[in-house]
């Protein structure tokens, strides 16, 4: 199953009625690295009124708190954003300095949704692919020709060293996967091995 998710994080600043609000989003791998993720975003902002939270994980695990803001007017919010953007393993805070002027259950809606909308805005958003990483030993006669069948393929090289063969660890999506190995395998007559890693997600 391929899902969307924030490449890295962003931060976005909105400002209403001098309230301002500072949404910080990132792409997490799992629900532990999301809460961590709002821990340290708490922290650097300790001094805020109020530091929000949703966070969504591809294991269906989920977490969202107002902290402190009247029920259901700002962790919820951030939530829906997410959900609505088609996002998982993502975690979003969005951070509160009250400006002295209350905005109401309703202006706290429209403020903690327009913040998280904004830091999905600056932020990068790519698809993740359920995907096979495989490593090789190329000879260096064979190495162009084999990345130029990589190449036709929604492949990615992760790594590459060079001793007395070309050692690439590489990955590809599943749905690509025997389709490749059978391209490989046919080009170079079976002489290279490829050893499979390990699945994952990859952005592509």
């Amino acid at each position: 199953m391929n899902y969307f998710t924030i490449q890295g994080e962003a931060r976005a600043e909105y400002e209403i009625q001098r309230s301002v609000f500072i949404c910080s989003v990132k792409g997490v791998e799992s629900f532990d690295e999301g809460m961590e993720f709002v821990k340290t975003v708490s922290k650097c902002y300790s001094d805020a009124t109020h530091n929000c939270y949703a966070v969504v994980a591809l294991s269906g695990e989920q977490k969202f708190s107002d902290d402190g803001e009247p029920q259901g007017t700002a962790g919820m919010p951030i939530l829906q954003v997410l959900k609505k953007n088609g996002l998982n393993n993502v975690a979003c805070v969005v951070t509160r300095y009250f400006g002295g002027i209350k905005l109401g259950a309703g202006g706290l809606v429209s403020a903690y949704t327009k913040s998280a909308v904004d830091g999905i805005a600056v932020s990068k958003v790519v698809e993740m692919k359920e995907s096979e990483v495989y490593s090789v030993n190329v000879g260096y006669s064979d190495y162009e020709p084999f990345c130029r069948i990589l190449a036709k393929f929604d492949s990615s090289v992760i790594d590459k060293s060079y001793d007395s063969e070309i050692t690439l660890t590489f990955s590809v999506p599943l749905i690509e996967s025997k389709v490749l190995q059978n391209k490989i395998s046919e080009s170079f007559n079976g002489k290279l091995t490829l050893n499979f890693i390990k699945k994952s997600y990859m952005a592509y």
